[in-house]
């Protein structure tokens, strides 16, 4: 410090012997002169009784000047000395020394006005410095000690206990920015407890280690953020409480002012994560736990489900797989409230890919997924023992598919929005085949019945029943009735016959049960 700088540059230049002034006389009587000595040094004033006593000037060869009063050969009084670096003392001296009151100042422009002791600056004074500092306190042995007050141009100010030139003790300081500490300093640094305030706010009490924060302390930012707990270098570390304003709280780890490591956070909206923390954001490994029960235990990074991990709802769902960004998104596990289980991929939180859904009911699906719908192939089993397997768009069968029931029923064709609709073979377990058009899972438009018995129908069908037959095609001619002997009666017999035959086919096509519609979406 300057203060300390001044007092060895003084020291140095008052550390003169003058006792060869003590000896050699000149005359008895009061007189004056000019005596030159061995050293090279020349007194020339006043004496008394052969010694320098009165008024008087001594010089020596280095350009030590002294001006002033002389007491039986004793520099004594009030006088002038010039040191060889240049410092010029104006005050009071005893036995060749500064003592009493004086003023001293040095070529670079800093002084020192106050009491001085045995050539020390000693007591009550006031130090100014080349940059405009000033000093205004006690000093000891050309150093600041006790209470004193340092003040700069630039807005600092020191006012507290000084050690040996240093501030050191109790203190109270003032910043250019309007800043101030209140607390222990050491070397000049806030070290030990204090406590700082900033203009915009800003508060911090606890333990300072070389002019930061360290150890225990408490710091309240302008928006009412609070901070308690340790620190290290000016930074958050170790364990501590965060409190913001709007009432979020963290209790945990920190480290390099970030949180970091095992801590438990109350965020906004009631949210509450505990887990490991990275570079101050939610990553690791942890639960999140919202307010109405919804919990989840995995990865997290950021602050969102990532990696592995398990979400429950406070309904009895839940998913247990791979998240990306906070969605279920990989391969995974989904357990419905109502019983249902998804196992396959996922997209974005919806079933996405290959997968298999199973429900109470029976029901099962295995195949493609779109968009949480089954979408692509796919083979679906229903509750009544019927089976699908075949193209699926938008949750319902679409395309050319096979479809199975309990019964032996069996149909293969064209489905459209979930019921057998276009081109297609149905058979039946007592060996009825249908070949043609349907319309939700009945013969409608133009097909063919073949009977158990062999016979066969073609025309158009109508919601299953055959509304006008196709006229037949003989082999070859009939021979006239007369010639086989067949009356026209046996003829129309076996006509009414055959149509029976026709009749009795075309109800059991319609009586056949439609296929069953496809199971609800989820």
């Amino acid at each position: 410090m300057p203060i300390r700088g001044l007092r060895k540059v003084f020291a140095a230049s008052l550390t003169l012997s003058l006792a060869v002034l003590v000896s050699g006389t000149i005359g008895t009587a009061q007189e004056s002169g000019l005596k030159r000595y061995s050293d090279g040094s020349v007194y020339d004033g006043e004496f008394v009784n052969g010694r320098p006593h009165g008024q008087g000037t001594y010089r020596l060869p280095d350009g030590y000047e002294y001006i002033g009063s002389w007491v039986e050969g004793e520099i004594r009084g009030e006088g002038r000395a010039r040191f060889a670096s240049g410092a010029v003392y104006e005050g009071q001296f005893v036995a060749g020394k500064p003592e009493g009151q004086g003023r001293i100042t040095f070529p670079d422009g800093a002084s020192y006005e106050g009491s001085f002791k045995d050539g020390r600056m000693t007591g009550e004074g006031v130090s100014r410095y080349p940059g405009g500092a000033v000093y205004t306190g006690p000093m000891v042995a050309g150093l600041a000690e006790g209470r004193g007050i340092m003040e700069e141009p630039s807005g600092y100010r020191y006012e507290g206990d000084w050690r040996e030139g240093r501030r050191e003790g109790q203190g109270r300081i003032t910043y250019p920015d309007g800043s101030t500490y209140e607390g222990e300093v050491k070397d000049g640094r806030r070290e030990g407890q204090g406590r700082l305030t900033m203009p915009g706010g800003l508060t911090y009490e606890g333990g300072w280690r070389d002019g930061q924060m360290d150890g225990e302390g408490r710091l309240k930012l302008a928006d009412g953020t609070l901070y308690e707990g340790r620190f290290e270098k000016g930074r958050r570390a170790g364990k501590g409480v965060l409190t913001g304003p709007d009432g979020t709280r963290y209790e945990g780890a920190f480290a390099g002012d970030l949180r970091e490591g095992e801590g438990r956070a109350e965020l906004a909206g009631g949210l509450v994560y505990e887990g490991s923390w990275q570079g101050g954001a939610m990553t690791g490994r942890g639960r999140l736990t919202w307010p109405d029960g919804t919990h989840y235990q995995g990865d997290v990074v950021n602050g969102q489900p990532q990696g592995q991990g398990k979400m429950e709802w406070k309904n009895g769902a839940s998913y247990e797989g791979d998240w990306q960004a906070g969605a279920m998104t990989g391969e995974g596990v989904s357990l419905l409230a109502d019983g249902s289980r998804y196992e396959g991929s996922f997209m974005q939180g919806r079933r996405h890919g290959k997968g298999i859904l199973t429900e109470p009911s029976g029901y099962r699906y295995e195949g493609d997924w779109a968009d949480g719908r089954r979408h692509g192939t796919g083979t679906a089993e229903y509750p009544d023992g019927s089976h699908y397997t075949g193209p699926f768009r938008e949750d319902l069968r679409e395309g050319h598919g096979v479809l199975g029931q309990s019964d032996g029923y069996r149909y293969e064709g064209e489905f459209t929005a979930g019921a057998a609709t276009g081109r297609g073979t149905a058979r039946w377990a007592d060996g009825a085949v249908y070949e043609g058009s349907f319309r939700e899972g009945r013969p409608h438009g133009e097909g063919t019945a073949t009977y158990p018995t062999g016979d066969q129908v073609s025309g158009t069908w109508t919601n299953g029943l055959l509304t006008a037959p196709a006229p037949s095609t003989p082999a070859e001619e009939a021979p006239p009735a007369h010639a086989t002997g067949e009356s026209g009666e046996a003829a129309d017999a076996a006509a009414l016959a055959a149509a029976a035959a026709a009749a009795a086919g075309a109800a059991s096509l319609a009586a056949s049960p439609a296929a069953p519609a496809d199971a609800a979406a989820e």
